[in-house]
């Protein structure tokens, strides 16, 4: 099975529950804070390390904290082997997730973390660029120096400085 279709499946689940909207949240920041833990990723993807191991941790690490659901999906992603997919997957339900809701999903890159006001300026402006409503997953990435990237599907607005200088950078040593 694709981790697309894997994805799929999960929010098919997550939607299906009484607590959808804890559940949809949980998992993602779970799955979203092992794949930026280098270390955890490591142990994820690690094929030495069984499957019923990395389960009985994360059922000790995360215990009552978490939704039982969350739990069990989290118990079911690492038992079918997707334990290295995790931020692929996480992309995808977030996706699925939006698309469900009627809005598009908007990945945004900034140096610092955005404020309300500015998140909300930013959904103002791509709905009425797009037509619909849209949700942002905003990433904080500080060696983009400044500026912001904005992801809505296949279609890119890149505004970084980085990028910027970047493009400095090829046009000098081009000469």
């Amino acid at each position: 099975m694709s981790t697309k279709s894997f994805s799929k499946g999960l929010v098919e689940i997550i939607g299906s529950s009484e607590n959808s909207e804890r559940v949809e949240s949980e998992i993602l920041q779970v799955f979203n804070a092992i794949a930026d833990h280098k270390e955890a990723l490591d142990v994820f993807r690690n094929f030495g390390v069984p499957a019923e191991k990395k389960i009985e941790a994360m059922s000790n690490l995360l215990g009552k904290r978490v939704d039982s659901l969350t739990l069990d999906l989290i118990s079911l992603t690492i038992s079918q082997g997707y334990g290295d997919n995790l931020l692929e997957i996480s992309s995808y339900v977030s996706e699925y997730f939006a698309e469900n809701r009627g809005a598009s999903l908007a990945k945004v890159v900034s140096a610092i973390e955005l404020d309300d006001k500015t998140q909300n300026s930013i959904k103002r402006v791509l709905k009425k660029k797009f037509g619909r409503k849209v949700e942002l997953q905003v990433e904080v990435d500080e060696s983009v120096i400044g500026g912001l990237s904005v992801s809505v599907g296949e279609r890119t607005f890149d505004g970084l400085v980085s990028s910027r200088l970047q493009e400095v950078k090829s046009v000098l040593e081009g000469r």
